[in-house]
């Protein structure tokens, strides 16, 4: 089977097509740099969201942050103050049930879920006081 010579043509045209594609796709691919980028990169953290019951809030020994735990995670809840701290620790107790969005973090050595603002705190129910 001979291809005549209009279907060599429109093989050959196909054929260039997709490597344009081809070189299109590399060329203009998003790139992310790895460990042995030079220069100052900054990786999204991941966003997480938890709900649970509070058993316990406390402010941190210094700088008036707030430290929450929940029964339905390990990860320890770090709103900063300026993210809404002082804000946070008037309505929310021990007991209550809370819907709590923020970024994963490690500090210390710890993941943790820093909460950026008051809002990202959201009371779901009271308990017990």
């Amino acid at each position: 089977m001979r291809l005549q010579k209009e279907e060599q043509i429109a093989v050959v045209l196909l054929l260039m097509a997709l490597g344009t594609l081809a070189v299109a796709f590399w060329a203009f691919a998003e790139e992310s740099p790895g460990p042995e980028a030079s220069g100052t990169a900054i990786a999204a953290a991941p966003f997480t969201v938890v709900q649970g019951q509070v058993l316990e809030v406390k402010e941190t020994r210094s700088g008036g942050h707030l430290i929450i735990r929940l029964d339905c995670t390990p990860l320890q809840i770090f709103v900063p103050r300026d993210g809404g701290a002082a804000e946070v620790k008037g309505r929310v107790h021990a007991g209550d049930r809370v819907t709590i969005s923020g970024t994963t973090e490690e500090f210390g050595g710890q993941q943790e879920i820093k909460v950026s603002r008051s809002q990202d705190v959201v009371l779901m129910g009271q308990g017990e006081r």
